[in-house]
């Protein structure tokens, strides 16, 4: 995974904002929204190690040099 896996996510990060938008139901919204952020998150977490540089070993969401 690099740059273009977190391009990706944050494309579909984008869209499940634009969906959210679309709706009525508070709950769906607030849902959206959250898996948005989480796509974010994980874009985030991909171009930080993206930096690291392929040493650096990931064991659930921890990482080790």
């Amino acid at each position: 995974m690099g740059a273009s896996s977190s391009m990706e996510l944050r494309k579909l990060a984008s869209w499940y904002r634009q969906f959210a938008e679309r709706t009525g139901n508070p709950t769906v919204w607030e849902a959206r929204l959250r898996t948005a952020e989480d796509l974010d998150a994980e874009a985030d977490r991909i171009e930080r190690l993206a930096r690291l540089g392929p040493e650096t070993t990931v064991t659930r969401g921890k990482q080790s040099i």
